[in-house]
């Protein structure tokens, strides 16, 4: 095995034995992969990074975000900006089907559940549903149940669906939906609950992002900005500028308001999450913003990676982001999804000072890939409401 896991709070390393997502001592953190070899990129696109992802070989997908200067928002915000695209504008070069950046999370995990010969459940609000519904197809022995609530439905899509997924419509939140797909995957031999963010697989596919920024531009950035749900792209950029051996940039973290859990957490300096007394699916824009439970307590979490990298955790409206929304399709043609509208109108929020700021664009481009594809909204294969009727999924 080219890789051992480790604990970032009690120190231990230990071997993976397949969905090994949790430290053996009990402990609270995000187990993390250590990688034996150095990084030695070959190739292109995600796979060129392979020998610091957990697989053992490439399935044929090919896609890869486009990663670059904007020299028009560096111009209007005298600062440097840089952009990782995750979406479909063939005239940025860039041609993910899915739209967003859980297609690359959703590949490797993909691969890593195929090579250890287990099928896997888990709980999307839209954008993840949609990568696995199209990318299932790559490893078609592995069966793949989605957990989507009903509210956000209708915010996943299909192109290709493939044949070995099956869709479950939740009649209740995230939560909900969550606590059913792992509740499926217990009662069954040889399935596991994918695990979502603290999936090392889903991470270290992200993490790709700070070789592939580091390899073009040859320094690191003075900020990295994301709007977050579950923060798992934050902490992957963080884990791959420290496989490359550098100080992380300043993490800039955005939310939605009225749901802003890390915001409030962080400008406390506490550690804890607070409750919220509402459904964030039914008060926010971005609707792919409403986990309840972010990677933020853990050990090695958002809150541990904010206060050793410095950072900042904003909170942006409705119109904010619309406004920023608005003002990218102008300069760049093509439209953001809302948490990437979120994300960007970070720019407008805190000083930038002439600095480099590299923006992870989460998820764009649908209307650009509506021109080239017939976009579909799928159809549930199942609807269930409580534990009594798992029974019915086959």
């Amino acid at each position: 095995m080219k890789y051992a896991l480790h604990c970032p709070m009690c120190g231990r390393q230990f071997r993976d034995n397949g969905f090994t997502l949790r430290c053996p001592d009990g402990c609270n953190s995000i187990v993390r992969t250590t990688y034996f070899d150095k990084l030695r990129p070959q190739g292109v696109g995600l796979w060129r990074y392979i020998n610091h992802l957990p697989v053992r070989s490439p399935l044929s997908y090919g896609d890869y975000p486009a990663i670059l200067k904007s020299e028009e928002y560096s111009s209007m915000y005298e600062s440097e900006i840089y952009l990782i695209i995750n979406g479909y504008s063939p005239d940025f070069n860039v041609r993910m089907k899915t739209c967003t950046f859980k297609e690359i999370e959703a590949i490797v995990s993909l691969k890593y559940a195929e090579e250890w010969g287990k099928n896997i459940t888990l709980a999307s609000v839209g954008n993840t549903a949609t990568a696995f519904l199209e990318l299932g197809k790559y490893v078609e022995d592995t069966s793949v149940v989605l957990f989507v609530p009903e509210k956000v439905f209708d915010c996943t899509f299909e192109i290709e669906r493939s044949e070995n997924v099956s869709l479950v419509m939740v009649k209740g939140g995230y939560s909900r939906a969550t606590e059913l797909a792992q509740r499926f995957a217990r009662a069954r031999d040889g399935w596991e609950y994918e695990g979502g963010g603290l999936n090392f697989a889903r991470r270290d596919g992200l993490a790709t992002f700070a070789y592939a920024f580091f390899e073009r531009f040859g320094f690191v950035p003075d900020m990295y900005v994301q709007a977050v749900g579950s923060g798992t792209g934050v902490i992957a950029f963080y884990e791959g500028m420290k496989r490359l051996g550098v100080m992380p940039p300043s993490m800039v973290i955005a939310q939605n308001s009225p749901f802003t859990p890390i915001v409030d957490s962080w400008l406390q300096r506490t550690e804890k999450i607070p409750e919220y007394p509402f459904d964030p699916l039914e008060a926010i824009y971005a609707k792919v913003l409403s986990n309840k439970k972010p990677l933020y307590e853990h050990k090695g979490g958002l809150f541990d990676i904010l206060t050793e990298t410095k950072g900042q955790a904003v909170s942006i409206t409705d119109s904010e982001a619309k406004k920023a929304g608005k003002l990218f399709k102008k300069t760049c043609g093509f439209s953001l999804f809302p948490a990437a509208e979120v994300a960007m109108a970070v720019l407008d929020k805190i000083d930038l000072n002439g600095k480099r700021i590299l923006i992870n664009i989460t998820g764009s481009g649908l209307d650009n890939l509506k021109k080239d594809f017939k976009v579909r909204k799928p159809k549930p294969d199942y609807v269930v409401e409580g534990e009594e009727d798992l029974e019915m999924i086959e």
